[in-house]
């Protein structure tokens, strides 16, 4: 699939179709099947703010993938939420269900509150350049 000509949605389908069809109980269902909503309404909401379809079907992907593998309700609610990393002094240390995509909106998100130090700004170029790897080259630095 070419991510960056679909919809965050059209990712999100077949997952819907396995948690409603498949052999699962039913609080696992309905666990999954909360969670994805909550997945899909912050994914509008990224959309409304005018992030690339490429990041959101990336996030979409990611986050399902996660959730499918999910049986806990304390994991769904670690999933759905976007993670921050943890700060050692030195680096940023992804968590585990940290998603480059999602860090990259963070980041710009945060970047409009207040200027990123200069930790910050690297760790933002560091996404950037693994995540969107065509769109850095036309950075001048």
């Amino acid at each position: 699939m070419d991510l960056k000509k679909m919809d965050f949605t059209v990712v999100m389908i077949p997952y819907f179709a396995e948690v409603i069809a498949g052999d699962i109980p039913d609080h696992i269902r309905f666990l999954r099947f909360e969670a994805m909503k909550r997945v899909q309404d912050s994914l509008c909401y990224y959309e409304k703010l005018g992030y690339m379809p490429k990041l959101l079907c990336a996030i979409a992907e990611k986050k399902c993938e996660y959730i499918m593998a999910a049986t806990a309700k304390a994991d769904m609610e670690q999933i759905v939420k976007p993670r921050c990393p943890h700060y050692d002094g030195n680096r940023f240390i992804p968590d585990k269900y940290g998603i480059p995509e999602e860090e990259i909106i963070c980041w710009s998100e945060t970047s409009l509150k207040a200027p990123l130090n200069s930790e910050a700004c690297k760790r933002y170029l560091e996404l950037f350049q693994q995540v969107l790897p065509e769109e850095s080259r036309l950075l001048p630095f």
